[in-house]
């Protein structure tokens, strides 16, 4: 993908059963993307993402150099999704660590994302 490439990173959380759980999700970020616009999706402002149909389940978000976390209570079989928006600031082929998602009271309880790769070519 060329340099400067802005996307955005869906998140998509299946509980596997019909539990109440508090849980962490965490989306590492390739080396080269910063996140953009943290505060778009900090103060709930995601119209320009509604063809998304995102969930406002988070109780707390942080936007890290490195790294995107939130906090969701949840209950229920259904799935739900979180968002955020990253550019691409640096040319070359990265390692995509994988995204997690962990029961805070019950740390047996946890799931991953492969991990990938990405490139990010040179504008000019």
């Amino acid at each position: 993908m060329p340099l400067g490439t802005r996307l955005v990173a869906v998140l998509t959380v299946r509980p596997e059963r019909d539990r109440a759980a508090r849980l962490m999700v965490e989306d590492p970020l390739p080396a080269g993307f910063e996140i953009e616009s943290p505060t778009l999706l900090a103060s709930g402002d995601v119209a320009a993402l509604d063809w998304l149909a995102l969930d406002t389940v988070a109780e707390h978000t942080e936007f890290r150099t490195d790294r995107f976390r939130a906090a969701v209570d949840w209950r229920g079989p259904d799935r739900f999704r979180l968002a955020y928006l990253l550019r691409a600031t640096m040319p070359g082929d990265f390692a995509h660590p994988a995204a997690s998602v962990l029961d805070m009271y019950r740390p047996a309880f946890r799931a991953q994302t492969a991990p990938g790769r990405v490139w990010v070519g040179d504008a000019g």
